[in-house]
């Protein structure tokens, strides 16, 4: 399957940009050094790398958006030089962050307060309208809470979680 070597850089540099966040980076790592070192992870690129990384944590968006626009670049050359590391790069990145089949997790962050007797609400599809009365259905009661941070909340996909009287 033919891949267009600028979007699939673009891809690779939001990926790997993203990745540099969380926890299975030294994965990601080596595998976006692989890609530019030929197979073999070589030091140069890894201490790139990690530099980057710790500019992203900085979490000055400006400088992320900086950092991304400069992997892209160097990914869009590397593949325009080597064909065989459009296939490496697209091999990685399913691996990373495979294209979900069906409904995955979906991860909903709130910025922002939730005070007193205000109702944070995270739902696919809400029919009937939303009503104020109590919920009984699995939960976290966030009544009186003060976030000190974001809310996250994740919605897992397993199936139906209801019992059956």
């Amino acid at each position: 399957m033919e891949f267009d070597p600028a979007m699939l850089a673009d891809e690779g540099s939001k990926v790997l940009v993203q990745e540099m966040t969380r926890t299975g980076w030294e994965l990601v790592k080596g595998g976006f050094a692989r890609v530019f070192g030929r197979g073999e992870a070589d030091e140069a690129t890894l201490a790139e790398l990690e530099a980057s990384r710790e500019e992203v944590l900085e979490e000055d968006e400006e400088l992320t958006e900086s950092v991304r626009g400069m992997w892209k670049v160097r990914l869009r050359q590397r593949l325009k030089n080597d064909p065989e590391a459009v296939a490496e790069l697209r091999a990685l990145l399913d691996e990373i962050a495979p294209e979900p089949e069906g409904r995955g997790n979906i991860t909903n962050i709130h910025h922002g307060d939730v005070r007193d007797q205000a109702i944070l609400i995270q739902a696919g599809n809400i029919e009937g309208g939303v009503h104020r009365h109590t919920y009984q259905g699995d939960h976290v009661d966030m009544r009186g809470a003060k976030a000190g941070g974001d809310v996250i909340g994740t919605q897992y996909n397993d199936g139906n979680r209801r019992r059956k009287s």
